[in-house]
């Protein structure tokens, strides 16, 4: 089968097969929404800056993995990963053979695995197929769901906890990450997806804007 390598300006819609070409990361993140995949590597961003041994992060989004092939080409990566986070709009039949594979793969590996909705409502399918205590798995989804840079920088924070008790290890040093915190229906959820989105133009690199993110 041909494969197609990612480049810089060229935008998968999944009919083709691809190769992401993301070195492995402790915390995978699979996206549905640009902005959100922003959000999370600028806060990826500023946690490295504060804490340069924080977990690495790699992100991706879910539509350039719609063949196959890719998906389990990107098994591949998942398989080393210490945490699994995918938040999928329209539930698994949004991405079937994706949401099969993951489930295979992190519970073959150990991986822990939280399935979480891409909308504003709760996904039973979904946290069926979790492997992350379901509190942890809801947590983690009112990060996102709430949206705005400090939820993102939160969810992050939660995700290495999670890595860390899985493990058996202790609880990184710094504060603790804080509950979800809604934000202001006024304005402030538009100007947090404004923020992600210059962010996805001036902090990521044009090499590297649709595969990698800061470590």
């Amino acid at each position: 089968m041909h494969l197609l390598a990612t480049e810089p300006g060229i935008i998968a819609d999944g009919s083709a097969a691809i190769d992401l070409a993301q070195t492995p990361g402790d915390i995978i993140m699979l996206a549905s929404a640009d902005t959100e995949i922003a959000l999370l590597a600028a806060a990826q961003a500023r946690w490295r800056a504060a804490d340069p041994a924080a977990p690495s992060l790699r992100l991706a989004p879910v539509m350039r993995l719609g063949h196959n092939f890719s998906v389990d080409l990107y098994m591949e990566l998942v398989a080393q990963a210490r945490l699994v986070v995918a938040r999928l709009l329209g539930g698994s039949a949004y991405w079937p053979y994706g949401i099969e594979r993951l489930v295979e793969t992190c519970r073959e590996h150990g991986i822990p695995l939280a399935l979480l909705p891409g909308d504003d409502k709760p996904d039973p399918e979904l946290a069926r197929a979790s492997t992350v205590p379901q509190a942890a798995c809801r947590r983690l989804w009112r990060y996102l769901a709430e949206g705005g840079p400090g939820n993102a920088d939160n969810f992050l924070r939660y995700a290495g906890a999670l890595i860390a008790n899985s493990a058996g290890q202790a609880p990184r040093t710094g504060p603790s990450a804080p509950h979800p915190t809604p934000l202001p229906a006024s304005g402030e959820r538009e100007q947090a997806e404004l923020a992600a989105i210059q962010c996805k133009t001036t902090q990521v690199a044009p090499t590297t804007q649709s595969t990698k993110y800061p470590s």
